[in-house]
């Protein structure tokens, strides 16, 4: 959805239909109101009358999903209660009948204004709910399922607050270098947060092709940002460079969440990697980035996250047991644990997510030509037996 269509969507567009048959319980509690206070008015002696009680009656309108025609028809039945009860007691009481015709139509208009007034606030918060949802898209591109020697799979979860959007970043290149790999989040939410994670995802693509140590890319990375934010805001951020022969794996961390390592059915925490500040406060303490070089070998599996992951809580407060999960999940074939990780995310969530997060898997193999070499040697071997 472009900025120019958000602004020109008329705001009934972002109330379904389907929202006034969830009112059932206020339709309800409204019939029970007004049944209620006709029988009231009709058990009392003549001298006396209920229909004051009426007033009340259209702030029931807020019991559903702030919709400005049940409020109005909320006012409308009282007034249909209101009209009989007012013609038995004109003659005795005129000015309680007049007082109380006029406070139910003060009472419905200003339920009226309310409920339209929070429709269009919920209205700007779903354009800009959309507007960010666009741009978080096309500054997190697709991930290629195969990168060099890796397959590779990426997954973003979205917050359940209606218009706050994290900055939580990923995002692979294939280089002369190898296979280089980066996770990370940016502070704050919002517009800015988007801003900052797109800035850092550029110059990652550019710096990947160009710098030739991984340390030297994550110091660049952190000029960079001390250069263009005035703000003292960070991103923290894990790199990864994969060689080609996806023999080892290099990782710089900058105040990041280590990586999971799944190797020969084992599941662990990469915690040797030194942890350096945050990118954009790594040269403000005259810090250095560190380079950790781990084994791989074929088949192994690096999972990288943010921490919107390993800090979602369950009701109970408890936060989720990633290394856990990724040990009850564990499969040797390629492909279904990033889904798996992801439905059992939400359930241990509630469903709402706190904060946004990112996954993203790579796994070492041999490189396409070399399994496509594989299943032709496969298939000559078969007509050969054939023949």
């Amino acid at each position: 959805m472009s900025l120019r269509t958000a602004k020109s969507m008329p705001w009934q567009e972002h109330t379904p239909q389907s929202e006034c048959g969830k009112s059932v319980p206020a339709a309800t509690i409204l019939l029970i109101l007004l049944g209620g206070i006709l029988a009231l008015d009709l058990a009392l002696p003549s001298t006396y009358t209920a229909m004051p009680l009426l007033v009340a009656v259209p702030p029931v309108a807020v019991l559903s999903p702030t919709c400005p025609r049940c409020a109005a028809l909320a006012g409308a039945a009282a007034l249909l209660v209101a009209v009989p009860l007012g013609i038995q007691h004109a003659p005795a009481r005129p000015v309680i009948v007049a007082t109380s015709v006029a406070g139910i139509l003060l009472s419905s208009s200003m339920m009226w204004i309310a409920c339209r007034r929070q429709q269009r606030s919920d209205c700007a918060q779903a354009d800009l709910r959309a507007v960010l949802a666009a741009m978080q898209r096309a500054v997190l591109r697709p991930v290629p399922r195969r990168l060099g020697p890796l397959a590779a799979e990426g997954h973003y979860l979205a917050a359940a607050e209606q218009a706050q959007v994290g900055g939580d970043l990923y995002d692979g290149v294939a280089t002369p270098y190898g296979v280089r790999l980066i996770v990370g989040d940016a502070m704050g939410k919002g517009l800015g947060a988007v801003e900052k994670a797109a800035d850092v995802l550029g110059a990652f693509r550019e710096l990947a092709h160009n710098e030739t140590s991984l340390t030297g890319m994550a110091l660049r990375l952190d000029a960079y940002l001390a250069a263009h934010d005035l703000r003292e805001e960070f991103v923290t951020a894990l790199l990864v460079e994969i060689r080609p022969d996806g023999g080892t794996a290099e990782l710089v961390s900058c105040g990041h969440p280590p990586p999971l390592l799944l190797s020969g059915g084992g599941v662990s925490f990469v915690d040797a990697v030194p942890s350096a500040p945050p990118l954009g406060l790594v040269g403000l303490g005259g810090c250095q980035a560190a380079s950790v070089t781990i084994p791989l070998r074929q088949g192994d599996r690096l999972l990288l996250y943010t921490d919107g992951v390993t800090e979602a809580r369950d009701d109970d407060g408890r936060f989720y047991p990633l290394a856990d999960r990724v040990r009850r999940f564990y499969d040797e074939r390629p492909g279904g644990l990033i889904a798996k990780l992801v439905a059992d995310l939400h359930a241990h969530a509630g469903g709402r997510l706190h904060d946004d997060a990112a996954l993203l898997l790579v796994r070492t193999g041999p490189p396409p030509s070399a399994r496509n070499a594989e299943v032709t040697t496969d298939r000559e071997c078969g007509r050969r037996r054939t023949r």
